[in-house]
């Protein structure tokens, strides 16, 4: 078994067991194959195993510590993490047919794979030449435990190919039709993990939805930004809501949403328009359409750090234009996926985007990045991406 050697500045992360190790803390040993699994040794010790990658500026990822589990057998480690996480998702109270995320990258010492859950399908996602190299083992070990029946690998992330691993959509167990039925509130959800974004489902927006879901909306129309596949307006529409129109870019995502709500009884309810949101916000303005409730759930406008000002100004101009067309004394729930903006800092946006048309606001729920990605260990922050706010415009 080959053995990569850390260099001492790893000590203080190999301390507090991080899973991810960057190049800079590695000894470079280039005659290793890309996602080999090997023994990482400090000053001289083997403490830990797990894939070396040279992959841009992650140079292993390690799968287990010699402390919490030695062994070098990398299908025994396999089958360890996952009866591990499935142990603790079941602990947690989560159910196969509402979807839910088994794996988290480094929260469970699977760090540069995700998966996630939806009735008796696992969706899987690896930005890891390791991982790509295990996922048949993977969804072996998966369906043996009896986690799923099928198991779909959707490798399609934009920063797979800036870092040279193939674009894959495929079944590594089962086969088609590329999507499953789960319910959330009551509601029927079709995801269709083959062609949808991610992994075919936001089940991090999944508390925001169960608060929207249990207010008194009797009688309000919706406006649902991002709508995506319609989820916050089954939400609203289950709470009451006389109408939500829906708006997204995505022609596949509005037909998927169509059908979400034809699933459940609100044909005549609802509307869809295809566009980029910004322009549709002008539109309605320009119509003077008024609406009791609005989501904004937008895609991440601030990347990165460098991004950091210019993604700012355009969360405060998405806000203050869909303030723009709230009814006085409406709901407004916005959230931010960015994981450089922090909750205060988007708080402060909203009372800024409030404040701008004359309101004052108040706080009625709080997605936190802990409740909307459960299990995450507290050191792992850099995982801690999504926030949001369900405000009241007075």
């Amino acid at each position: 078994m080959n053995r990569v050697e850390l260099k001492p500045e790893a000590a203080k992360f190999i301390r507090r067991r991080a899973y991810t190790l960057y190049s800079k803390w590695i000894e470079e040993r280039f005659d290793i194959p890309q996602g080999s699994f090997v023994e990482f040794s400090l000053d001289g010790e083997v403490v830990a195993r797990g894939f070396y990658e040279r992959i841009g500026a992650i140079g292993g990822r390690i799968l287990a510590y010699v402390s919490e589990h030695d062994s070098n057998d990398l299908e025994e480690i396999i089958l360890w993490r996952l009866e591990g996480a499935w142990k603790l998702r079941m602990a947690g109270g989560e159910r196969k047919e509402e979807g839910f995320r088994l794996l988290y990258a480094d929260s469970d010492g699977t760090p540069g794979l995700i998966v996630d859950i939806f009735g008796g399908t696992a969706v899987v996602q690896s930005s890891s030449y390791g991982w790509d190299r295990s996922s048949e083992m993977l969804a072996e070990k998966m369906v043996k435990l009896g986690i799923s029946e099928r198991v779909f690998l959707k490798n399609d992330q934009r920063g797979r190919k800036s870092f040279g691993l193939p674009i894959e959509r495929r079944f590594l167990v089962g086969g088609p039709p590329p999507e499953e039925m789960i319910e959330e509130n009551g509601f029927r959800i079709l995801v269709n993990f083959g062609e949808g974004q991610k992994s075919g489902y936001y089940l991090d927006q999944k508390e925001a939805r169960k608060r929207i879901y249990r207010m008194d909306l009797s009688g309000i129309k919706a406006l649902d930004l991002f709508s995506y596949t319609g989820s916050f307006s089954l939400s609203a529409l289950g709470a009451g809501a006389s109408y939500s129109l829906l708006v997204d870019e995505d022609e596949r995502a509005l037909a998927i949403a169509s059908r979400n709500m034809e699933l459940n009884g609100f044909e005549g309810k609802f509307g869809l328009i295809r566009g980029r949101v910004e322009k549709v916000l002008d539109w309605l303005k320009a119509k003077r359409r008024k609406f009791d409730f609005i989501i904004a759930d937008p895609p991440a406008m601030i990347p990165n750090p460098r991004a950091k000002e210019k993604g700012m100004k355009a969360y405060e101009k998405l806000f203050q234009n869909a303030i723009s067309v709230l009814e006085p004394g409406g709901f407004l729930y916005a959230s931010s996926c960015s994981y450089p903006l922090g909750e205060k800092e988007l708080l402060r946006i909203l009372r800024m985007a409030a404040s701008e048309r004359g309101y004052t606001m108040r706080v009625l729920f709080h997605l936190s990045p802990y409740n909307a990605i459960p299990y995450v260990r507290a050191q792992d922050e850099e995982l801690l991406y999504l926030k949001g706010f369900l405000i009241k415009l007075e």
